[in-house]
């Protein structure tokens, strides 16, 4: 049998706010994979869009439907995050070792980057339907 373990609270914040900190970044970095993958699809054989006709937009609609689905949950979890970073810092500064700025820009970097991407997406959609599909037919 293990012996009783009181973890820190501290220790457990930190490891904490490290999991949700690496966790956005993972998924800012594997949404942005996806959209690049999803919209550059019918780039990749100029010839599949004669054949599929409209249907292939269906590859860059589903990178723009990702990117709208990762915007909201995206807001969850930076909502998240902050109550844990907030907690990290007032600890920080109560024992002294650090006094951070009242200015926090990393949830709206991160929703602004998110919402670029979107923008993109849907862009690259209308280009192909609007300009290349109707060059192709």
């Amino acid at each position: 049998m293990y012996p009783p373990h009181n973890p820190d609270p501290y220790v457990l914040l930190w490891d904490e706010y490290k999991y949700r900190h690496d966790h956005i970044w993972q998924k800012l970095f594997q949404i942005t994979i996806a959209v690049v993958v999803l919209g550059a699809v019918p780039y990749l054989k100029p010839e599949i869009g004669q054949v599929l006709g409209s249907w292939i937009l269906i590859a860059p609609l589903l990178g723009s439907m990702l990117t709208l689905i990762t915007l909201v949950l995206m807001h969850f979890e930076l909502t998240l995050f902050a109550k844990i970073a907030a907690a990290h810092r007032q600890h920080q500064e109560l024992q002294g070792l650090l006094n951070h700025s009242k200015h926090n820009y990393f949830r709206y970097m991160v929703m602004t980057y998110v919402s670029f991407l979107l923008l993109v997406s849907i862009a690259n959609v209308l280009v192909i339907r609007w300009l290349w599909l109707d060059a192709v037919a």
